[in-house]
């Protein structure tokens, strides 16, 4: 009864290891990672399996998913399903019409860090490259990119500080509600182009600089200048 038992469990397909052997944005072709040890001793080398989808976050009928470039190699963990599924994958919640059970056709792929590279323990950390993206425990965000490009309708940040330790280019309208501040930069402020300034006004070392505005010593006889028309 033993023997029977281990025979049949040796043709059940629960989980293994697997590796990507090409991905094409829909579904996977796959292998499992290790080859099939028979009885007799002899090793079965495991087949590749096609059309295996692959699992990611995804919810709202797929308006929104986290997703990462799968590449030939890239190991994978291999989760066999108790019932066929050729009529799920053409998009059918039918009853399937083979009876085959845990079969290796029928798996999904599901991507994994194997034993190796070392994940941040601290923080919440998407990484791609040079790439990271952190959110620590206090809320804090961390982006450390070599260029950044954001390109939205409307961008809020809400936050206590926000800082940019590079140049920072604004293609579009550059509002402010709160007033604007700034200090340091020995290459000055330069402005192309015309400015309009409304209400308030323009300073330099406390003196105010508007229309009303004079110089001395500029006109022949060492008069003021008049006020700006």
């Amino acid at each position: 009864m033993k023997e029977l038992i281990q025979a049949a469990l040796a043709e059940v397909n629960v989980c293994l290891p697997g590796v990507i052997v090409a991905y094409d944005g829909k579904t996977a072709t796959v292998r499992p990672a290790m080859p099939k040890q028979l009885a007799n001793g002899q090793t079965l080398s495991a087949p590749q399996i096609v059309q295996v989808p692959v699992c990611w976050p995804i919810a709202d009928g797929g308006r929104a998913m986290v997703t990462v470039p799968l590449k030939p190699g890239d190991p994978v963990k291999l989760n066999f399903s108790q019932r066929s599924l050729e009529n799920w994958l053409s998009g059918s919640d039918q009853a399937p019409d083979d009876p085959r059970q845990f079969d290796l056709s029928d798996c999904f792929a599901t991507p994994v860090m194997r034993p190796g590279p070392v994940a941040d323990t601290e923080n919440v950390c998407i990484q791609y490259g040079p790439g990271t993206i952190k959110l620590a425990p206090s809320g804090d965000l961390t982006i450390n990119v070599p260029t950044m490009t954001v390109n939205s309708q409307t961008n809020t940040f809400n936050a206590e500080q926000t800082t940019f330790n590079s140049k920072v280019t604004v293609n579009g309208l550059l509002t402010y509600t709160a007033g604007l501040s700034g200090s340091g930069g020995g290459a000055g402020t330069t402005i192309e182009g015309g400015a309009n300034f409304t209400g308030g006004a323009i300073t330099h070392d406390g003196k105010v600089i508007d229309s009303t505005h004079k110089h001395d010593g500029v006109t022949p006889g060492g008069g003021q200048t008049g006020e700006v028309v």
